[in-house]
């Protein structure tokens, strides 16, 4: 069986593997926090992750024996106390490292629980759509009687909210039991919830303190200091500032807290009438305090005033604004949730978070009949799998893995196009990128000598100026020599050149011949330009084959790249000349040992740069000759 017969066979058998392959793997993904993409969940209960906090006992007093509430506190006398989170994790997930969402209830810091029915709601319908969340507890108890002390209990949520954060840190650092992206934490809450998770943002060094989170008095008693933010709790070593927040009706002691735009970002939901917590300023609870003689709380800032001092900072936030759902602004009723609120969290942290930045496929989208097999590629480490789709062709080097794919195009088919969806790390699905790949017939276009400016049509022999897939022809037979001057606007694509006999072609404008047959001069050809020749296609020939002369002046620059049989062949009697630059690199697949063969003369006065694989070589016959009097480098990957 002849050999070419045996490699035909053999190269058709792998074409149709590849595209056996491509029908098993490349297949979108399920979209990850857009959707719901599980369908049920694991809950964890009472898991602790803070230990020995202190909690202020309560005071006593006329309203905490009315209400049962904790709210006239003695900041002086505390109990410690172990808080836990109940976490919920995707059933069937197998992604090793998942953003987590830690939320926190709603309750002004007196009541509530991380048992409260649409807590554990949004925690698992974000879990369906591939999250881990956690509802946590933190400590309750505030003095609603001096503003100065019922700063301490939204510090107090502060520093649990980051106890949490750093549970999940220290998971990821040691037993990693819940497969959790320590760089991917995030925290929100409903009302004091959102205080806890706004707070756990903003208020991030301990100098923004309050005054009276420090060493404070109360009724002659000595109030002890709260210490920093990190410094109650466990796993002090690690950092419990999350990456971003949800708030549901919170609010912020100071909007000056946030102060620059590389800040955790921010998506708010508040009604406009909102009697608990103000949707813009001033004190909270103002529908019940005029119930209770002698309350003091100090004025908090809603999220309208919050989302403004955000974009005066150039903080990404998102407000969302409702006028008739009062404080409860997330729940409908006593057992759902609003459509809305699950697919704007999860969503927000999927595009600003998670999402893969956009993609650009390159690659040559005009191909010559003949060129029909290309490389296309987005931009390297964009993404960790790559849903690549192909109509009108079929893939010949594809991995949903990789940024890159070789195709063959069917020249046949009525269209081609070629498209790819990154999913990034933690398979959150990007926007996807598509080209339409021209396939076109290739032709031979004759300089007919009767003018010698390029942009001539009537000097073609196809009556228009050469384009991408022509093969430019200067013939050897014809009558008379002559000159040809390529001088455009923009840079001219063509398939190949060829200079002959008795010829001369100058180059002062950019020519690229790009999937090409290269270059060929057996007559003169000058390039006071740049010329840049890529990929070559046509079988057993060279990018650039010199029997005539090649002179590169000083403004001239010759760029090849990626051959796939041979860079430069200087023959007998050829010359090149340089005088200007010369860059030569070969791909590391490409195996060819000569890089350069000089049978002629290679007289280098300006700058040669080549770039390749270890082992290829300038071949020098014993009748070719090198000189060298300027810089010449060779770089060996």
């Amino acid at each position: 069986m002849p050999l070419l017969f045996i490699r035909k066979f053999l190269f058709w058998v792998s074409i149709s593997y590849s595209f056996l392959i491509l029908k098993i793997h490349a297949q979108p993904l399920p979209n990850r926090y857009v959707s719901n993409v599980f369908t049920s969940w694991n809950e964890t209960q009472n898991v602790t992750f803070s230990t020995g906090v202190p909690r202020p006992n309560p005071g006593g007093g006329f309203y905490e024996w009315i209400t049962g509430y904790p709210l006239n506190v003695r900041e002086y006398q505390t109990t410690a106390i172990n808080l836990r989170m109940n976490i919920f994790t995707p059933v069937g997930d197998t992604l090793s490292k998942r953003p987590v969402i830690i939320i926190a209830f709603g309750g002004g810091f007196l009541s509530g629980s991380k048992d409260h029915w649409s807590i554990r709601l949004m925690a698992q319908e974000l879990t369906k759509r591939g999250f881990v969340t956690a509802v946590i507890d933190y400590r309750l108890g505030m003095n609603i009687f001096n503003a100065d002390l019922a700063m301490r209990a939204v510090y107090r949520g502060l520093q649990d909210g980051r106890s949490a954060v750093r549970f999940f840190k220290a998971d990821a650092a040691g037993p990693n039991l819940y497969r959790i992206d320590p760089n991917q934490i995030y925290i929100g809450g409903h009302s004091s919830g959102g205080f806890v998770a706004l707070h756990n943002a903003y208020l991030d060094r301990d100098e923004l303190r309050p005054v009276s989170t420090r060493a404070w008095t109360q009724n002659g008693f000595q109030v002890p200091d709260q210490l920093s933010l990190d410094s109650v709790g466990d796993n002090r070593n690690f950092n419990g500032r999350a990456k971003a927040v949800f708030n549901l009706a919170g609010a912020l002691g100071f909007t000056e807290y946030i102060e620059e735009a590389n800040e955790p970002i921010l998506i708010s939901f508040h009604s406009t009438d909102d009697e608990t917590v103000p949707y813009e300023s001033g004190e909270p609870f103002s529908n019940l305090l005029w119930l209770v003689v002698g309350s003091d709380l100090p004025e908090v800032h809603g999220s309208f005033p919050i989302s403004q001092q955000a974009n005066n900072v150039g903080l990404i936030n998102e407000l969302n604004t409702y006028s008739n759902r009062g404080h409860d602004v997330h729940e409908n009723g006593t057992n759902t949730l609003h459509a809305d609120i699950v697919p704007g969290i999860s969503e927000w942290f999927c595009e600003h978070l998670l999402r893969p930045a956009p993609v650009s496929i390159t690659g040559n989208t005009k191909i010559c009949i003949g060129q029909n097999q290309q490389t296309y590629s987005v931009r390297k480490d964009s993404a960790a799998y790559y849903d690549w789709q192909i109509t009108g062709g079929q893939f010949l080097i594809h991995s949903v893995f990789s940024n890159k794919v070789t195709v063959l195009w069917n020249e046949n088919a009525p269209t081609h196009t070629l498209s790819v969806t990154p999913y990034s790390y933690h398979r959150a699905r990007g926007n996807t990128a598509s080209v339409s790949i021209s396939v076109l017939q290739r032709y031979e276009n004759i300089w007919l000598g009767i003018n010698t400016d390029w942009s001539e049509p009537t000097t073609w022999s196809l009556g228009t100026l050469p384009d991408y897939c022509h093969d430019v022809v200067l013939a050897d037979d014809m009558e008379h020599s002559g000159m040809l001057i390529l001088d455009s606007t923009s840079t001219t694509n063509i398939s190949s050149l060829y200079v002959g006999r008795s010829h001369e072609c100058r180059i002062l404008s950019p020519l690229h011949i790009p999937y090409a047959s290269g270059i060929h001069v057996t007559g003169n050809l000058v390039v006071s330009d740049t010329v840049y020749i890529q990929n070559l296609y046509d079988e057993d020939a060279t990018l650039l084959t010199v029997s005539g002369q090649l002179e590169v002046d000083v403004n001239g620059k010759l760029i090849i790249n990626n051959p796939s049989h041979g860079i430069v062949d200087i023959r007998e009697d050829g010359l090149i000349q340089n005088e200007g630059s010369i860059y030569l690199a070969t791909d590391p697949e490409y195996q060819e040992e000569k890089l350069m063969t000089i049978s002629g003369l290679f007289s280098n006065q300006g700058n040669v740069y080549i770039s390749g694989p270890s082992a290829q070589k300038i071949v020098i016959p014993s009748n070719g000759m090198f000189l060298n009097e300027s810089i010449f480098e060779i770089k060996q990957d």
